[in-house]
């Protein structure tokens, strides 16, 4: 989540909060003239003072969407060569020019805000995706992404050159971002990607633009750079970036990017298509809604649209990038529609519910651990590599149970253990009281011959200063022989826990669980102070210890 903060009058509509309420939008704060507005990381484009007022726009019907909004010429302005050397590093690239741009100084503020907040957030804090504006008139001829391990040139902010190695060390950008390049270390040291023309370097990217390019409110024309890992994310953004400054008035020129074995004309705008069946519109939003008012609604969403047999062709514009599938635009649909709009039908049953015996056997359990001292967790089974694998200091699996068009790196799978969300529990509980002691019981998932396996799992943690192997180790007897089950432990290794002290737990000669005292590494990487113990055992799946 990212808040910006607008001047309502800006906008240039009535009634500026209710319109990003019905958008879907979270309004912070209204203070005097000004609107803080709380942006989901799914509609980067939202980001931008000129992209809400956009969206803003379209729903309140005083602008209506065009497929000619945003055409360009085919003609490239200027080129960029991409080195091999890059490809090691950042490799991917993408650049527009902007003419006859006309900045404001309250256009100059919202569009530095809007660079550092997408690079914060949707870029991940520069490391998967930055950008750079430049003034295109002190730039001279056909462009070069490179990279070296040595350069010079006068950054922003600084009135005397400085090497590369010494922007890393002491420029504050440099001591903030240093890390984004450190994937290109090697044995000769690190490789600084950098943009530079025919006389200059222009930028070390991601971190610091050179003061020979610094723009300003007299900036006319601008030469607008976006890299990162991510080509799609790269491309996506500098779609969004062009799209901004066509509606600020700007002419957009696009720029060939020369890679060793092809090349590109970009940013790409044009309008993807997307069919989406009546029927299932209908279906999905429970309503029966005339053809005409469906294209009513997906314009009011930004979307040009027109019926194609029992289908609604939608047009989705280049600036949306949340955009993957049918789905996101039958969403929209119901935002265009208002969710205001949709009343609660009483739900009309006869069955009367009551909790299945495996509920009723995790409800014991869980008495059972709150009485030991433990408090319940319950964590959502949506997460991610970096936290399941990474921060465990383990390998990612390849078993596990991926999501498919995730729209933020923070979920892109269903968890395959629960102990890295109680580590996380853990960080973000650390000014609580210590001893600190949690337990979840719930599902985790995986992928065995094609099908994804769910799996009833409980593990526990126990945080304070004494924590040590004999403490879980004690609570692991209690649990296993209020289960009922005989158990024995094999010391193994395991990255995630400190060697010596990890042990597997095994029922009737079947692994079914570690336990151990968890490594410091792993510990520094959740920011938890003090030392942790833990254990996670499946309690039904292959091995299963539900009884009726």
């Amino acid at each position: 989540m990212a808040i910006v903060t607008f001047k309502m009058k800006d906008f240039g509509i009535d009634n500026v909060a209710e319109t990003a309420e019905k958008l879907g939008l979270d309004v912070e704060e209204v203070s005097g003239d000004s609107i803080s507005i709380d942006i989901s990381p799914n509609r980067p484009d939202l980001l931008d003072f000129f992209g809400l007022r956009r969206a803003m726009l379209h729903y309140t019907g005083h602008k209506t969407p065009n497929e000619s909004d945003y055409k360009i010429t085919n003609a490239a302005e200027t080129s960029i060569t991409v080195t091999k050397n890059v490809s090691k590093v950042r490799p991917y690239i993408s650049a527009f020019v902007v003419k006859g741009i006309k900045l404001s100084e309250q256009q100059l503020k919202y569009l530095i805000n809007f660079t550092e907040k997408l690079s914060e957030t949707y870029g991940r804090k520069r490391r998967k995706m930055a950008l750079g504006l430049h003034n295109y008139d002190v730039i001279k001829g056909p462009l070069v992404y490179d990279a070296s391990k040595t350069g010079k040139f006068v950054p922003l902010g600084m009135e005397k050159e400085m090497s590369f190695d010494e922007i890393i060390k002491s420029h504050p950008k440099g001591v903030a971002f240093g890390s984004t390049v450190s994937a290109g270390k090697g044995n000769g040291g690190v490789l600084y990607p950098f943009l530079k023309d025919s006389e200059k370097i222009l930028s070390m990217i991601p971190i610091i633009n050179s003061s020979a390019t610094a723009i300003d409110k007299n900036t006319h024309n601008l030469l607008v750079d976006v890299t990162g890992t991510s080509e799609t994310t790269v491309r996506g953004t500098a779609s969004l970036l062009a799209s901004s400054f066509a509606d600020q008035g700007g002419e957009i020129f696009p720029v060939e990017i020369k890679y060793t074995k092809s090349s590109a004309m970009q940013p790409d705008m044009s309008y993807r298509e997307i069919k989406v069946n009546l029927n299932k519109i209908d279906g999905t939003l429970g309503f029966r809604f005339t053809e005409s008012l469906l294209i009513t609604y997906a314009n009011r969403m930004g979307y040009p649209a027109s019926k194609y047999g029992n289908s609604l062709l939608v047009k989705v514009p280049p600036y949306r990038m949340d955009v993957f599938n049918y789905q996101d635009v039958i969403e929209d649909m119901a935002i265009g529609f208002g969710y205001e709009n949709i009343k609660p039908i009483p739900l009309r049953s006869a069955s009367v519910g009551f909790p299945g015996e495996l509920q009723e056997y995790s409800n014991r359990l869980a008495v059972f651990m709150i009485g030991l001292g433990y408090s319940e967790a319950m964590n959502n089974y949506l997460t991610n590599e970096d936290i399941s694998f990474r921060q465990m200091l383990q390998n990612v699996e390849q078993d596990i149970v991926s999501i498919e068009y995730s729209k933020t790196e923070n979920i892109t799978m269903l968890r395959s253990a629960i102990l890295p969300l109680l580590l996380q529990d853990l960080s973000r509980s650390a000014h609580e009281k210590m001893p600190q002691r949690l337990f979840e019981i719930g599902s985790v998932f995986s992928v065995s011959n094609d099908k994804a396996v769910e799996k009833v799992n409980l593990s526990f943690v126990e945080e304070h200063s004494r924590s040590n192997f004999a403490d879980i180790k004690s609570v692991l007897s209690s649990v296993l022989s209020f289960l009922g089950i005989k158990y024995t432990l094999k010391e193994e290794s395991n990255p995630s826990f400190i060697e010596g002290r990890c042990a597997g737990v095994f029922v009737d000669g079947k692994r079914t669980g570690v336990i151990g005292e968890v490594h410091p590494a792993v510990l520094d990487n959740f920011k938890i102070a003090e030392p942790v113990v833990a254990c996670e055992l499946t309690l039904i799946g292959e091995i299963s210890y539900f009884k009726k």
